[in-house]
């Protein structure tokens, strides 16, 4: 591993130092170099099993690449080995939803229903949804992964029109408000495909998108149990690379991921040789070796913007997301699934294209940073219409210091308790800010009026004041799925975890308590009593709550997947139907503390003690019920 590790470096540093100017041409050679030093290297310190990668530009294909393995003595084929590409499986969406749209048979303004009469959604606002509402994921639907995104079971694969009738998420905010990424949505657009071209989605992208391109090693079909008609090929599924993780120093092999039942969101497995020829087709306004899958305004259209909260900052186009390499605008799109993480990016000024896929968990370090490099060795720096020098003279920047809650989080089920994307701003020093953003601490730098850059990784934020002037949102150049509200402190999910860790810490006294004073006499009426002994059974049940749903959390831990294939759990369920008795008791306590307060034997002090261990059981049961802990809340 030494030896391999010292190799991967030294190609890394003969490529820098061998680096084309910015602006020069492609140079095959140099490019090969250099990218093999940059993901060999990455690979060693990453942790990485195999990765895939194609570049194009100015029309052509200027490298493909497969690195490490894809199974047990497999190597990675980039002409032959499929990887799974998750969320990166949405363009075909959303190109199969503008091929209707050039078609006349679809509308992107148009209520979906009129296309999914059978569906019966749920919705909570009048308004309707219509397909620019899916394309830039402002339908108003909250987030929902955990117990059904995925399956490691074939059998369970449901087909797409049932499992979007069982797992819808609830909407939470009038469609078009706000972009808050939505794998449903996608579905629904999917589900809207099929419905209109009346054969399966999977059907439909390989009769119209994938064999005019040539894309013979691409497909959306999994190899699902005999529940399903239509499973894969099983020449491709032999093709299909195993999924990673790293344990104990070790490459441990994973569960297939199963994400048929909301295909079109996820499923596709591909070659890199594949995602080179839908990158110029793209790159070409639509048309490859003479095939047209767009007319060459629809791909314009499909590339173009549609919706964004601030015209310097990324938003969506349609269905593609907006984003910024090196200065210049980028349009494509990332995904993950348990043990793959991969990400295309096109830039339609330079005519180039960088698809990369890694089939190891944690493998998006890999990613990270990878296009931009790219663009920064070869091409100038493009028109960002956002400076990136510091302001001379930094102004006070300490009112931006808070946390801001996404738009992306659950509202609706026990998710919220376990996922809930914030970002803490802090001041650093005048006109430099400390963010972070899931776990990641970065600084960022002021560069313009509420906007401030990070000069590492070129992101860059904006603030959004209320009629005040006081902050009140942040635009996030690289996250314009979301964006991230101000939250009080009593109302941030952080916080309010801290207040509840700290009400469990004040319970455990109470048995404890109890428990040192088991041989005292006291003096107390039978009222007395009963409320003690019941503070005493309250507190127990929310300490043993809190112990269950831990061993719940706790056999989840050493594998992502289990966060969908392992929930629920007995342990959660158990956990759950204590809550529901701690609640109840809870009630019962507070009803008795008119009586205890009304007259008896006990002191002041005793009253008082009693009093508070109450409080502290009402402020649980209200902080469990806002993390919907309260109930069975484990599925939408």
């Amino acid at each position: 591993m030494a030896s391999g590790a010292f190799r991967a470096l030294v190609v890394l540093v003969v490529a820098t130092l061998s680096a084309h100017a910015p602006g020069e041409s492609l140079d095959r050679a140099a490019l090969a170099e250099f990218v093999d030093g940059f993901i060999m290297g990455r690979m060693q310190t990453e942790a990485v099993a195999g990765v895939t990668l194609a570049i194009v530009h100015d029309g052509e294909v200027v490298l493909i690449r497969g690195y490490g393995k894809a199974g047990e003595d497999v190597a990675v084929d980039p002409e032959v080995t499929l990887f799974r590409l998750g969320s990166v499986s949405k363009l075909f969406v959303w190109t199969a939803v503008m091929q209707l749209v050039e078609q006349g048979r679809l509308d992107l303004e148009t209520d979906i229903r009129t296309w999914l009469p059978d569906l019966p959604l749920r919705l909570r606002f009048d308004a309707p949804i219509t397909l620019a509402h899916l394309m830039a994921h402002t339908p108003g639907f909250e987030e929902s992964l955990m117990g059904h995104l995925f399956t490691n079971d074939p059998g369970a694969v449901l087909p797409l029109a049932e499992y979007l009738a069982r797992y819808q998420p609830q909407q939470v905010r009038p469609p078009g408000q706000l972009p808050a990424y939505s794998n449903f949505g996608t579905a629904l657009a999917g589900l809207i495909v099929a419905s209109v071209a009346d054969m399966s989605f999977e059907d439909y992208v390989e009769t119209h998108l994938f064999a005019p391109l040539g894309m013979h090693s691409s497909t959306f079909r999994e190899p699902w149990g005999p529940q399903r008609t239509g499973a894969i090929d099983q020449e491709l599924a032999e093709r299909i690379s195993r999924g990673y993780r790293r344990q104990d120093g070790a490459f441990v092999v994973g569960d297939f991921e199963y994400i048929g039942s909301i295909g079109p969101a996820g499923a596709l497995s591909t070659t890199a040789t594949d995602m080179a020829r839908w990158m110029l087709a793209h790159l070409n306004d639509g048309e490859l070796d003479g095939v047209r899958i767009l007319a060459p305004e629809t791909a314009q259209q499909l590339h173009g913007r549609l919706h964004g909260m601030d015209l310097e900052i990324p938003g969506m186009a349609h269905g593609f997301i907006e984003g910024r390499l090196h200065g210049w605008r980028s349009v494509g799109h990332g995904g993950g699934t348990v043990h793959f993480v991969s990400d295309m990016q096109l830039v339609p000024e330079l005519g180039f294209g960088v698809f990369v896929s890694v089939n190891t968990a944690g493998g998006y370090r890999l990613l990270t940073g990878f296009a931009q490099n790219l663009l920064e060795r070869y091409f100038d720096y493009g028109p960002d219409p956002i400076s990136r020098r510091p302001v001379e003279a930094p102004g006070d920047s300490g009112a931006y210091a808070g946390g801001y809650l996404a738009s992306r989080y659950n509202h609706s089920t026990l998710e919220r308790m376990l996922s809930f994307p914030i970002l803490d701003v802090s001041e650093a020093r005048p006109g430099v800010l400390s963010v972070s953003v899931v776990g990641e601490v970065r600084r960022f730098y002021e560069v313009a009026p509420d906007t401030f850059r990070d000069p590492e990784t070129a992101a860059v934020i904006r603030f959004v004041s209320d009629e005040q002037g006081r902050p009140v949102r942040v635009l996030h150049s690289g996250l314009p799925i979301m964006v991230f509200d101000r939250v009080p402190l009593y109302a941030n999910p952080r916080a309010q975890l801290s207040l509840l860790a700290a009400c469990l810490l004040v319970l455990l006294c109470v048995p404890i308590g109890a428990w040192l004073r088991r041989d005292g006499r006291l003096v107390q009426t039978d009222v007395e009593r009963w409320a003690a002994g019941l503070a005493v059974t309250t507190a127990v049940a929310w300490l043993g709550f809190a112990a269950l749903l831990a061993l719940g959390l706790m056999s989840l831990a050493g594998d992502l997947g289990n966060v969908f294939y392992a929930i629920p759990n007995a342990w959660l369920y158990t956990a759950l139907a204590v809550g529901l008795v701690g609640a109840g008791l809870t009630v019962l306590s507070a009803l008795l503390l008119l009586p205890v307060w009304r007259g008896g034997d006990w002191t002041l002090a005793r009253r008082l003690r009693h009093s508070g261990v109450v409080a502290v059981c009402v402020v649980t049961l209200i902080v469990l019920r806002e993390f919907n802990a309260i109930g069975f809340n484990l599925m939408p």
